[in-house]
């Protein structure tokens, strides 16, 4: 309600505005600070000033003036300015300099310029109600050299607050560096670890493949020699091939003429895998997978692939 009545003070709807401020000093400005107490009787007093009820006008203003110096002081040249136009209605000058007076002692206090040509604007306007010029133009040169002033202090915080936004904003953009910094720091070192982690990981696999392919070479290698010993122990007779028609020939399985490695290649064969796949299967190259293929057609005396189905099923 105080708020509303404000709004319809300044819109000069005072007949609404007195009716609110009524109800609310009934209730004794009640859930109201003090500040806003001060305003809305200052106002009460304006109100009584233009009905020309100057003594209630004088005491209310004089209320307000107490309030008003508990709550916020530097705001008394607000009330000092209603009562020179009080005291100037009164027909009472010296009543009315001494308002000026304080509201420029207040406005000093403060420094609140602003205060000054609200004080010296009423000033004015009393003198050219006067028919003084000469006064007035006394209070209007002063009036134009506070207006000056006022305008260099507003430019002069105007760079201010633009030097304080430049600040911020430089201080934002170093934050937002710093922050963009660390996300990458962040997002580098999470890669570095991701790629470190991948590189163990073929190092582990290729050490295993290694190892496969060292055992494989010692397999190999006990494989051709006990080959060799074979074919230089061999008779003459067993050296000759018997006939393949010849009915008599028994077939040995092929579990006894190979070694556990050719074995396994037999069986991925007999699987349908490719080279590539028993390779990557016995962890071994390609060439040493074609190396048994290779032996167990020798052993088998076979020619094609096919017929390894065959001694496989044997």
């Amino acid at each position: 309600m105080a708020q509303e009545a404000f709004c319809h003070f300044d819109i000069n709807h005072y007949g609404k505005a007195d009716s609110l401020m009524r109800t609310l000093e009934k209730t004794g400005f009640r859930h109201i600070d003090l500040e806003n107490k001060s305003k809305l009787v200052m106002q009460q007093g304006y109100l009584l000033l233009m009905a020309k009820q100057y003594p209630q006008a004088e005491a209310t203003y004089d209320k307000a003036i107490g309030w008003m110096r508990a709550s916020s002081p530097c705001d008394l040249p607000m009330i000092y300015v209603k009562k020179m136009e009080l005291y100037n209605a009164m027909q009472w000058p010296d009543q009315m300099r001494e308002a000026f007076r304080e509201s420029g002692r207040y406005a000093d206090s403060c420094g609140v310029i602003k205060y000054h040509i609200y004080a010296l604007e009423q000033l004015l306007r009393i003198y050219k109600g006067h028919n003084d010029p000469a006064t007035a133009a006394g209070i209007a040169h002063r009036l134009d050299s506070l207006n000056l002033l006022y305008a260099q202090t507003q430019h002069l915080a105007g760079l201010h607050n633009q030097k304080q936004a430049m600040v911020t904003e430089e201080s934002d953009r170093e934050l937002r560096h710093e922050q963009s910094r660390r996300t990458y720091l962040t997002f580098g070192l999470v890669a570095v670890g991701l790629v470190t982690f991948t590189l163990l990981g073929w190092l582990v696999l290729y050490q295993r493949k290694k190892r496969g392919l060292e055992a494989e070479f010692v397999r190999m290698k006990a494989d051709l020699e006990a080959y060799l010993a074979q074919q230089q122990h061999a008779s003459p007779t067993d050296a000759i091939p018997l006939p393949v028609a010849d009915p008599i020939r028994t077939p040995q399985p092929a579990s006894e003429l190979l070694s556990a490695r050719q074995q396994q290649v037999l069986t991925s064969l007999a699987a349908g895998l490719s080279n590539r796949e028993i390779a990557d299967q016995l962890f071994v190259s390609e060439n040493t997978v074609k190396y048994h293929i290779r032996n167990i057609y020798q052993l088998l005396h076979i020619s094609y692939r096919k017929d390894l189905f065959i001694n496989f099923k044997k």
